[in-house]
């Protein structure tokens, strides 16, 4: 099993009890990591860890004035918007308001 999924199932587990944040994952990966990985190193690892995530009952979407807001795209289309929103920042994605995943 590659580190992307292991993450990813923990992640889901989780997702039962909370939403999850791309943005969380990125913290905690910086935090395991240490700071010798930057930024495109971090964000692609969040990316893969998103296409194990993104199945029929995870979905994906932004926080609105507190609450959570599914985006209207397939689980292939919200991957792709992830990877590539995520690997055309400079520097290290903060905002826990999107990207956030959420279980149904």
């Amino acid at each position: 099993m590659s580190r992307q999924s292991e993450m990813a199932d923990r992640v889901y587990d989780q997702l039962a009890h909370s939403d999850v944040s791309a943005a969380e994952l990125v913290h905690e990966l910086r935090a395991k990591w240490g700071p010798e990985h930057r930024a495109p190193e971090v964000h692609r690892f969040v990316e893969e860890v998103a296409a194990c995530l993104l199945r029929e009952d995870v979905e994906v979407g932004d926080l609105r004035e507190g609450r959570f807001s599914a985006w209207t795209l397939d689980p292939l289309d919200a991957h792709e918007k992830i990877a590539d929103d995520l690997m055309s920042l400079d520097s290290f994605l903060e905002d826990k308001t999107r990207y956030v995943f959420h279980r149904t």
